[in-house]
């Protein structure tokens, strides 16, 4: 496989990230979801007493992320069980430490031969309402779109909210390691980053709105290709915060929620 056909490349104990992981803040960054999708890959190698999967995790996005240069990634257990786990996680780059991840892992068990607490609280479908990816504009059909959403994912959004929060659809189009089946896990944890910025179609010229975090917490593996997001960014302009937040769905349901938080600034 062409390696720029993957969001990374393996080179000895390290990855490399190819141009398909380019964010949209800056031409030599790489974009949250593409990191995201290399944490939650990186993450199935990490060993656990039982069957376990990702339950939460929470990034804070320390710096840039180089497109280009070596990133290695460093796990420590921080809580060993045979319930739940607890991970911490940091990426560096030869310029130093760049992002720090804390991950919950709970064992799987399936329950369903007795009884079992519902699915959900709430009876809305909320699927049945939501257009489906085919009937939403792709960003990567328009001009100027950065590399990840142009060629490492494909978000799928409406340009108006929908009687209500905002729609959005995310699938991987790439390998996340070249050579590499795309890992579950990396099918959870690269829309997540998504969220950010929801429902805004387009910020006043002199403002920027860049999410330094993302935290997640999800009940299963999303079910297909596509992940939707569904909700809506808030901002207090007095004091130049922000946050996005959303529900994660698929075919079966909503399986998760998403929120990033922003430093809103002028240039």
């Amino acid at each position: 496989m062409d390696e720029e056909q993957a969001l990374y490349r393996r080179e000895d104990d390290a990855f490399v990230g190819s141009n398909s992981t380019q964010s949209s803040w800056s031409p030599g960054a790489q974009a949250g979801g593409a990191v995201l999708a290399l944490l939650g890959h990186v993450l199935e190698d990490v060993p656990t007493l039982t069957p376990m999967s990702l339950s939460r995790m929470t990034v804070d996005l320390v710096r840039p992320v180089p497109i280009g240069e070596p990133l290695w990634i460093d796990h420590v257990v921080i809580r060993e069980g045979k319930i739940i786990q607890v991970v911490d996680s940091i990426v560096r780059s030869p310029r130093g430490e760049c992002v720090r991840a804390r991950t919950l892992r709970i064992r799987d068990e399936d329950l369903t031969d007795g009884d079992v607490p519902a699915s959900t609280t709430n009876d809305d479908d909320l699927i049945a309402a939501l257009p489906a990816p085919g009937d939403l504009p792709s960003t990567g059909d328009f001009a100027g779109v950065a590399g990840f959403l142009g060629s490492g994912a494909e978000l799928r959004r409406n340009a108006e909210p929908l009687d209500g929060p905002s729609v959005a659809w995310v699938r991987l189009r790439v390998p996340v390691v070249a050579g590499e089946a795309i890992r579950p896990t990396s099918r959870v944890t690269a829309p997540m980053d998504c969220v950010n910025l929801i429902g805004v179609n387009g910020l006043p010229v002199s403002t920027t709105a860049i999410n330094p975090d993302v935290s997640a917490h999800v009940v299963r593996p999303p079910v297909g290709q596509w992940v939707g997001l569904v909700g809506d960014t808030r901002f207090a302009g007095t004091i130049g915060h922000g946050f996005s937040m959303g529900m994660l769905v698929d075919a079966g349901g909503v399986f998760g929620a998403t929120s990033t938080s922003q430093v809103v600034q002028r240039h």
